[in-house]
């Protein structure tokens, strides 16, 4: 059963039905008649569990002032029929313990009452103030309306997703600040290492003592095969020096 279905059931059962329901909202402490009516009512618990449970803080609820139903203490987490049979432990210690007529504690700053032409809306709460993500999930998957509890299901699945991909992106920013740093210490680092490195010493030629050109032009011309630039192969200078040792 959900909260709009029990609310309406036990409303059209309120002793209060008909009844001004000014006399619940007056200043000051409430009329005598006003509480005995509601110490009377078969639904008394059904209309403090709904005042509790929205947090209502104005009038007589389940013929309690405002003070008294702070007095209470949270509602456990069990089901309603449950917490309805502690309310009703409660209301009676409360009625054995201070009898109406001695209950002067007035109603804190009084709301207007509603229309007369309506009198029983006082006993229909307001929406309840509006629910943590995860609370209003957790609702939805205890539903007994199989499509409340796909919907919960599905929102459930959409923001597991969305803090999923929120996660990977915080991720990739920073992966991607750390890129950007490392590569420009990479930069900073080689430049460093290029200044402290020592010049690379030149290599020196060494010395050519023959004439490379009449050497490569005898060569050719007695049929060895040299290279048109470099140094000439040591046989080929060797066999120069042979044919011209005695040439001046």
């Amino acid at each position: 059963m959900n909260t709009a279905t029990a609310t309406e059931r036990w409303v059209e059962r309120a002793a209060c039905a008909g009844q001004d329901s000014n006399d619940w909202f007056r200043m000051g402490a409430p009329a005598r008649t006003t509480l005995d009516t509601c110490r009377g009512c078969p639904v008394r618990a059904e209309c403090l569990y709904d005042a509790l449970t929205h947090e209502t803080p104005n009038g007589v609820w389940g013929g309690l002032t405002p003070a008294e139903r702070r007095s209470i203490p949270a509602l456990p987490d069990k089901p309603r029929a449950e917490v309805l049979g502690l309310l009703r432990t409660i209301l009676d210690r409360l009625d054995n313990a201070a009898p109406s007529d001695e209950r002067t504690e007035p109603v804190a700053q009084p709301i207007p009452a509603p229309s007369s032409t309506d009198a029983v809306a006082k006993l229909v709460p307001g929406p309840p103030a509006e629910l943590p993500v995860d609370d209003l999930l957790a609702w939805g998957d205890q539903h007994i309306d199989p499509d409340v509890q796909a919907q919960a299901a599905r929102a459930r699945a959409s923001l597991t997703g969305l803090r999923n991909r929120h996660s990977s992106d915080h991720e990739l920013n920073k992966i991607t600040d750390e890129e950007e740093q490392l590569a420009a210490r990479l930069t900073e680092l080689r430049a460093r290492k290029a200044e402290l490195l020592p010049d690379k010493p030149r290599g020196k030629r060494q010395h050519v003592d023959y004439p490379a050109a009449e050497v490569r032009a005898w060569a050719t011309a007695n049929g060895h095969e040299v290279s048109p630039t470099g140094r000439v192969r040591k046989e080929v200078v060797e066999a120069w020096r042979a044919a011209t040792a005695g040439t001046p």
